[in-house]
């Protein structure tokens, strides 16, 4: 919840594109890992082959792509980000960084100490739920 709010608000302040979900993680993904194959980047992101497909027509059609022949298979394509691509990335940084700030100063003294003392436990929430092994709710401690 907070994050989508804190995407829709940096979109909002610093007019940024509306990108779906999917569509960023397969740029931050390309990003971190640059000239994958479409099958490399399925695997990666969990997603079924024709869904990288269309995820990448649609980037490529926004310029945020460039495919090119693999130096390994010629049969097969790579794709990378484009500069374009990576302004927007760290425009959204940038913007979403002004965002928070502005957020978390608004907040009263009581609220950010409750956020403050709250996040450990909302770590361990994180880390148990990006687990593959969390307890379904009846084995769960009461």
């Amino acid at each position: 919840m907070v994050s989508r709010a804190t995407v829709a608000a940096t979109r909002a302040a610093k007019g940024l594109p509306a990108l779906p979900e999917a569509q960023v993680a397969v740029l931050h993904t390309l990003r971190d890992s640059p000239a994958l194959t479409p099958a490399e980047l399925a695997q990666r992101l969990d997603l079924a082959r024709p869904t990288v497909s269309n995820l990448l027509r649609d980037l490529d059609a926004a310029g945020y792509l460039v495919r090119q022949p693999s130096e390994i298979d010629r049969r097969s394509i790579t794709v990378t980000i484009t500069e374009q691509a990576r302004e927007v990335q760290d425009a959204f940084q940038r913007g979403r960084v002004e965002v928070v700030t502005g957020a978390w100063a608004a907040l009263t003294d009581s609220d950010r100490a409750a956020l403050i003392d709250a996040t450990p436990a909302l770590r361990r929430l994180a880390d148990v739920l990006h687990s593959s092994t969390y307890p379904s709710a009846r084995e769960a401690r009461p």
